[in-house]
């Protein structure tokens, strides 16, 4: 495996330098997910490197992730709140930090993801969002591409046009990083952190993606992970029809861990990590 490409052979939880599930994603027919909204695509080359930076690289694979929303379904139902496992007729299982890792190549250790929603000039040197949105994206939402004109949630339909556009062959720099924080936080709206109506983002994610290093420094795989425990427990509510979450993280995870449930033509995937943990020599 071309390891030395990947830019985490460092990292704790990289064992034997086997590759992250995510990453295979790209040699193989895209049969598994894709975003609700289907507004998502792959990232072009030229921002791949600063993908890499902030530490999503693995996670633009998703957006081709299909989502087998029976099978969330079933999972729900065996989902127990009190226990945060899911009970099945084998036993208890759950999915854990080590999981998210290894599906999404998210950095386990490190700082916590942490912001504020109000309170923005005393936490950024007094500047407003305003400024923030300025000065990270090159461009302010609209109160029309917000959720209502009090509050900072965004529509993902405002990045996807107007952020994430084409880019040029030639874009400098500034433009290169700019549309990286864009994708990131369609990333993180539609795919990792979203909510069940699955169509927004809030801005207070935005300035965590101001220095890409320090966001790669992250503890990005316990906030994931913690937020979709909190949605699969609201789901199980009585009258909840929708789920929010990284769907693709719990999906993808019952697939290798669950073999019963896996897709047609998914043995042909052959993921060198999973099958050594599953089938210890």
């Amino acid at each position: 495996m071309e390891h030395q490409l990947l830019g985490y052979e460092h990292e704790m939880y990289r064992l034997d330098h086997a590759e992250h599930i995510a990453g295979r994603l790209d040699r193989v027919a895209p049969r598994i997910l894709r975003t609700r909204q289907n507004l998502m695509t792959r990232p072009p080359k030229q921002i791949r490197p600063y993908l890499r930076r902030a530490g999503f690289e693995y996670v633009a694979y998703m957006v081709e992730f299909e989502h087998d929303w029976s099978l969330a379904s079933a999972l729900i139902e065996r989902w127990r709140p009190e226990s945060h496992t899911f009970h099945l007729p084998c036993g208890e299982m759950t999915i854990t930090l080590q999981d998210v890792a290894y599906q999404l190549g998210l950095r386990i250790d490190g700082d916590p993801v942490s912001g504020c929603i109000d309170g923005w000039e005393q936490h950024y040197q007094g500047w407003t969002i305003e400024v923030l949105c300025e000065q990270i994206l090159g461009v302010v939402p609209s109160p029309e591409d917000r959720q209502s004109q009090t509050k900072w949630t965004v529509k993902l339909t405002w990045f996807h046009n107007t952020v994430c556009g084409e880019v040029e062959q030639d874009a400098k720099e500034d433009r290169l990083m700019r549309y990286t924080r864009g994708y990131i936080m369609s990333l993180i709206g539609g795919i990792l952190f979203s909510d069940a109506s699955d169509s927004q983002v809030h801005i207070r994610w935005l300035p965590l993606l101001e220095d890409l290093d320090a966001c790669g420094r992250l503890s990005w795989s316990s906030a994931v992970l913690a937020w979709l425990y909190r949605q699969m427990c609201q789901a199980t509510e009585h009258g909840q029809r929708n789920l929010g979450g990284c769907v693709s993280l719990m999906l993808s995870w019952a697939y290798h861990r669950i073999p019963l449930v896996r897709p047609d033509g998914f043995d042909a995937r052959r993921f060198s990590l999973v099958i050594s943990i599953l089938c210890p020599l």
